[in-house]
């Protein structure tokens, strides 16, 4: 008869511990793909807000310069009137 070596009962381990590390590792990999991602979004989403607030209207920012004296009312009733 003939046997193969490697192939016996004990020659072989299967997968061993390099099966239950490969699946740590594969965890790992997922567990830090998720994590980045995570973060990736939160500062994009942080990002959008913080260039998305609300900006003044051209009407506030002519009432702004009149306020400060940079326009005339003159110059800011043609404003309003451009705009309305």
């Amino acid at each position: 008869m003939i046997e193969i070596v490697g192939f016996g009962m004990m020659g072989s381990y299967g997968y061993g511990m390099m099966g239950h590390e490969g699946m740590f590792f594969g965890l790992l990999i997922w567990i830090i793909i998720i994590v980045l991602g995570y973060f990736l979004i939160k500062s994009l989403i942080v990002h959008n807000k913080a260039h998305s607030v609300e900006g003044k209207s051209a009407l506030d920012i002519a009432k702004d310069r009149y306020a400060k004296g940079a326009i005339t009312k003159e110059e800011l009733e043609e404003i309003k009137k451009n705009l309305i």
